[in-house]
């Protein structure tokens, strides 16, 4: 039989695909909720499962976060500044710039947070939507074809449920929909005040700002509360 021999650097090649490459996502089909044993099993699994996500979301705001600082500091990459304006929805003009719109909107969001909304909006990663559409937080989209349809929607209503490739697509899509949406201000101007005292996120704070998140109202912000703390240990991962 014909030896073949393979340089080394096409080794290194291989490698770099199959081990170094970062994974396109996870998807819902990786949350591992067989032969659970108890509701504290559950429970874990499912926050060992969304906290990774949350928290590289979140490193990816706070780094873009620290280059806008960089960039106010030093006065310098203007286009890169107007281009995250305008990606955050904040008007951007020469000579009105407006840094503390912008700032207090370019953050992250305090991970227990995150966490007890997914499981909340979820039934911890077996609703229909979470499983069919990797949609974590209940998020809709209004163009036709765009997601799943409610078996309960309203007569006339046209909304659909996103459809995501992956649950970090949903995470992220989550962040920046409280990061920019008219709903959620007071939301982020909880947050503003928690760092400006140089008080870490502040989630049962932040929960406050999400009245207009669910048709429930304060009755959704005594919800996540009371899951963050009833969790709050399994969500530091802890235990």
């Amino acid at each position: 039989m014909e030896k073949i021999f393979v340089p080394l650097f096409l080794f290194a090649v291989i490698a770099f695909v199959i081990f170094i490459q970062p994974q396109t996502g996870m998807t819902a089909s990786d949350l591992n909720m067989t032969d659970v044993t108890n509701t504290d099993d559950r429970k874990k699994r499912f926050f060992n499962f969304m906290r990774p996500i949350i928290d590289e979301e979140n490193s990816r705001i706070l780094e873009l976060r620290n280059k806008l600082l960089t960039a106010k500091k030093q006065n310098n990459d203007k286009s890169f500044v107007t281009r995250i304006a305008q990606s955050y929805s904040t008007d951007w003009d020469s000579g009105n710039e407006n840094w503390d719109k912008l700032l207090e909107r370019v953050d992250i969001i305090a991970p227990e947070l995150a966490l007890a909304q997914s499981a909340n909006e979820t039934a911890w990663g077996q609703s229909r939507f979470a499983q069919q559409g990797n949609n974590f937080f209940g998020q809709w989209c209004y163009t036709k074809g765009c997601g799943i349809i409610p078996a309960s929607r309203n007569r006339g209503a046209t909304h659909e449920v996103t459809q995501f490739n992956s649950v970090n697509k949903s995470v992220r899509s989550y962040i920046k929909n409280i990061n920019t949406g008219r709903a959620y201000a007071s939301l982020r101007k909880i947050r503003e005040k928690n760092r400006t005292a140089g008080q870490t996120p502040n989630a049962i704070a932040q929960a406050g700002g999400l009245v207009n998140y669910s048709a429930r109202g304060e009755q959704y912000v005594s919800e996540i509360r009371s899951m963050i703390r009833a969790n709050k240990e399994l969500m530091s991962g802890k235990q």
